[in-house]
């Protein structure tokens, strides 16, 4: 199961630059290449250190979850973990994210990236499960 998160990791390091710029426009004011840039620096570390912590940690309580479905379950975790990243960047880039409000630009980028890797990670696992 960790190899998997870790592929995923590094695949949702190749999807996630890309689609940031086009979802937060003008989030740095900088060309759209340049974003891509900026963006692919700042996720190296935090997909594979914070992702993966917390995708391997919501397929453990979704596991251990009463409900039905444990993939629903356990994108509401990666959904959470991600909005709940506005934390770590609050507290260790910008203190003053915290006076915007709970959806704001690092809990968006956390939910956005969560969003993708809980994807990859998916498909991951259906193509290693039916080959």
């Amino acid at each position: 199961m960790l190899f998997q998160k870790i592929q995923a990791a590094l695949f949702s390091l190749f999807i996630i630059p890309f689609v940031l710029p086009l979802v937060l426009l003008d989030a740095f004011e900088l060309p759209y290449w340049q974003s891509v840039l900026v963006y692919a620096l700042f996720a190296l570390p935090v997909v594979f250190l914070y992702g993966t912590t917390m995708s391997l940690l919501s397929k453990y309580l979704s596991e251990k979850t009463p409900f039905r479905s444990k993939r629903m379950t356990s994108l509401m975790f990666h959904l959470i973990a991600g909005w709940l990243f506005v934390l770590p960047y609050g507290l260790l880039f910008d203190l003053s994210i915290f006076e915007t409000g709970v959806f704001n630009f690092a809990s968006l980028l956390g939910v956005l990236s969560a969003a993708v890797f809980f994807i990859i990670d998916q498909l991951l696992g259906h193509y290693f499960k039916t080959s």
